[in-house]
């Protein structure tokens, strides 16, 4: 069986039985990008030049309608093959523009197919007449796993374009690594059950505590959805427990030890479940008074605590422990973004490191310091790990000092780095220097630093708005 299912010959007999435009979903960005060339260099792949002209003039209209800079387009390491075939290539790693650019021309109907990952599935709104799906798993945090139910209706769902197509085509490429007998039990299984990706974490409770007292904050825990499946589940649990225990009354000797003792465990666990919430809030409370952002006789905000709660971001505490140290002190406006990058970066993606990184060593030891302190004050599995990455620093630190984006990602290519991932490191340092900005009543030179940084930081082609006239 082939590995994978080649992407010429789905072209070919999707457009022979008039199935086109289509969705090819793939599971990794490499694929994607690996299709196009293939297809680019095949002759039966492109499309004539009369198709090529009136694609040219679509992809015009986008950049002028969204006021893109039309090099962003026109210089893309894909542009030529998008229009010589009709294809493109969506992922994560494309800049923001060019999937825009690739949605809007699908919704226009002048693309053949669009090879994309999962994430086209469920972030845009845009059909086609036929969904090709190639895998049955996809990348997570921890490796491969099975396409759940909700992904695959997501996927398949793209199928069908109203008022245009009478039914949409689902069709699936065998490979090794496209077994349809697992896809027909996914797509045989029910959506999976909403849950609740709330908790009460150390960023979120000072934040809320600008406004509302440690008793309000435990009402509101109490009545979120986090809380109530909790509830539910250890309404379960102990449903269970009931039976184990009827169960016990009727076993005697060793069979009867090892029953008492997995009821034992299930009414722990429910107990546990049930007070889920409340004890991640007391944690969380107890955190912010280890660092000093509680004062622990009156339980309301120190003075450290209060204008670090201006601070709407998922790394308040570390931001904040950072100023309070003067770690961000005496730094050009360069450094100052290069050091919020480091913690905003993602562990698991790959940067530029081609140069020397001007950061002082002694900078980086500090803010690690800091990330191992916050960490220590509240160890929550849930939470998302934070790690000082010089290589994110550097990263942004040199599209600052690159005059436009055709010089940086030129460099980017160099590297191997993914435009997307980039784009996606600068808007979140962004972000969180915007977040500092808001300090201009108690720290006013660094606030206003930072806002010269995120303005050099959020130039095109990764200004935070998008025009559309």
């Amino acid at each position: 069986m082939l590995r994978e299912f080649p992407v010429v010959k789905i072209l070919e007999f999707l457009s022979d039985d008039n199935l086109l435009p289509a969705i090819l979903f793939r599971s990794a960005r490499r694929q994607c990008d690996a299709d196009l060339q293939f297809i680019g260099r095949m002759r039966r792949g492109r499309l004539n030049e009369k198709a090529q002209r009136e694609l040219r003039q679509e992809i015009h209209a986008v950049i002028e309608r969204y006021s893109f800079p039309p090099e962003v387009i026109l210089e893309h390491p894909q542009y030529q093959g998008l229009v010589e075939t009709g294809v493109g290539a969506h992922h994560a790693g494309q800049l923001l523009p060019w999937r825009l650019l690739l949605e809007e021309l699908m919704s226009r109907g002048v693309l053949r197919m669009l090879i994309a990952t999962g994430t086209v599935a469920a972030g845009v709104d845009f059909p086609a007449r036929s969904v090709v799906i190639t895998a049955h798993s996809k990348a997570g945090a921890e490796g491969f796993r099975v396409l759940t139910s909700s992904e695959f209706m997501q996927m398949s769902g793209r199928a069908g374009r109203r008022g245009k197509d009478a039914v949409g085509i689902c069709l699936v490429a065998p490979s090794q690594l496209s077994d349809a007998r697992v896809i027909h039990d996914i797509a045989n299984k029910p959506a999976e059950p909403l849950t609740s990706a709330y908790f009460a974490s150390p960023s979120t409770v000072l934040n809320l505590l600008k406004f509302r007292n440690v008793d309000d904050l435990e009402y509101t825990v109490q009545r979120s959805l986090a809380a109530f499946l909790d509830r539910k589940h250890a309404k379960h649990l102990r449903d269970e427990a009931v039976v184990v225990e009827k169960e016990v009354a009727a076993l005697a000797g060793e069979a009867s030890k090892r029953a008492r003792k997995r009821l034992n465990r299930m009414i722990r666990e429910a107990d546990a479940v049930e007070t889920r919430q409340e004890m991640l809030l007391k944690q969380a409370l107890n955190g912010l008074r280890i660092l000093g952002f509680i004062d622990p006789e009156r339980g309301g905000l120190t003075e450290k605590g209060t204008w670090a709660a201006e601070l709407c971001t998922t790394l308040v505490l570390e931001i904040a422990e950072a100023i309070n140290e003067f770690v961000f002190e005496d730094l050009p406006m360069t450094q100052l973004a290069g050091l919020v990058a480091s913690i905003a970066g993602d562990a698991h993606r790959s940067y530029f490191n081609l140069k020397p990184n001007p950061i002082p060593k002694e900078r980086y030891q500090r803010l690690q310091e800091i990330v191992d302190r916050v960490k220590r004050s509240y160890d929550n599995p849930t939470a998302a790990e934070t790690m000082v990455l010089p290589d994110a620093a550097l990263t942004v630190m040199t599209w600052m000092e690159c005059e436009s984006w055709a010089e940086f990602s030129s460099l980017l290519r160099l590297a191997r780095v993914a435009d997307g991932d980039i784009s996606r490191l600068v808007t979140q340092t962004a972000d969180h220097l915007n977040q500092i900005v808001r300090l201009r009543a108690t720290h006013p030179e660094l606030a206003k630093l930072a806002q010269e940084a995120r303005q050099r930081l959020l130039r095109p082609p990764l200004t935070d708005i998008v025009g559309v006239e």
